[in-house]
């Protein structure tokens, strides 16, 4: 996964802090209670009724509080169609065209500045670089795209929420760039809000082993080694991306992940695939 940069806000979350677009809200730092999120999630009389959540999370609701999207996270554990091991076949592809979009870009820019350095004529030089930069744009629109479609595949695939936060800041387009920024920090939320991850009586709760790399890395932190501990806990030892970081006394070998209830309804919706669990924790480690 590519080395990710997230802004200092979705830094706060570290905080247990989330944002609604009325005011900040802080989401307290506490156990998820799944069985009451099974149930509430479930029952078409709650306000938490799972299709309920859906349809505000999908007409892009930013009124959705942190609350609401604890219950859409870990609610959907519970339905029909979850599975923690759940791969788009796009998301290869947008990863692929976004390290040759990226180039692209570096190339566009670098050309510009050698033409610049060439004194080349001012029509000409808009002509190049208007030339390279439609190019670049196909690029994009590809691969957002193939993020979206992704994302019909698997709602909660995080890299390629951000990867579309990320485009469209790229291309100015603010409102989608607010929308995808704006999911990706609650679902983070409502991860870190789960627990500090330090041990195993406070671990982080996800609802996929993906989740798990990906917040590290928006942590700052490279996984190193992973660890399966009995009855349903990943271990994943860490090291600072950051070189500099490295070598200080204060900072954490790994951290604890609760992954009982994903394995648990794993086994459920699929009996005769248990015995892949292990290997499927094992090939997410980079």
């Amino acid at each position: 996964m590519n080395k990710i940069i997230i802004s200092v806000i979705m830094l706060l979350l570290l905080a247990g802090a989330s944002y609604s677009a009325s005011a900040q809200k802080k989401l307290k730092t506490e156990r998820p209670d799944l069985e009451q999120i099974r149930k509430a999630t479930l029952d078409p009389e709650s306000k938490f009724y799972y299709p309920k959540l859906v349809r505000l999370y999908e007409r892009n609701d930013t009124t959705m509080t942190p609350e609401q999207y604890r219950y859409y996270y870990f609610g959907a554990m519970y339905q029909e169609d979850y599975n923690p091991y759940r791969k788009s076949a796009y998301v290869d592809k947008t990863d692929s065209l976004l390290s040759l979009s990226r180039t692209a870009v570096e190339r566009r820019d670098s050309t510009f500045e050698e033409l610049k350095k060439r004194k080349t004529a001012p029509f000409e030089l808009k002509r190049k670089y208007d030339e390279i930069a439609t190019h670049s744009l196909r690029e994009q629109r590809e691969i957002i795209s193939n993020a979206e479609m992704a994302l019909q595949d698997n709602p909660f695939d995080l890299q390629s929420m951000y990867m579309l936060t990320r485009l469209f800041k790229d291309m100015k387009k603010d409102m989608s760039a607010r929308i995808w920024d704006y999911r990706l920090e609650n679902i983070l939320g409502a991860i870190v809000s789960s627990g500090t991850g330090k041990d195993k009586d406070n671990p982080w709760y996800v609802i996929s082993p993906d989740h798990e790399y990906f917040l590290l890395e928006v942590l700052g932190y490279d996984v190193t080694d992973y660890e399966f501990i009995e009855p349903g806990f990943d271990y994943l030892k860490v090291a600072p991306i950051d070189e500099k970081r490295r070598g200080s006394p204060n900072l954490p070998a790994g951290f604890y992940f609760d992954v009982q209830t994903p394995i648990r309804q794993y086994s459920i919706k699929y009996p005769d695939s248990g015995e892949e669990i292990q290997v499927e924790e094992e090939v997410t480690l980079q």
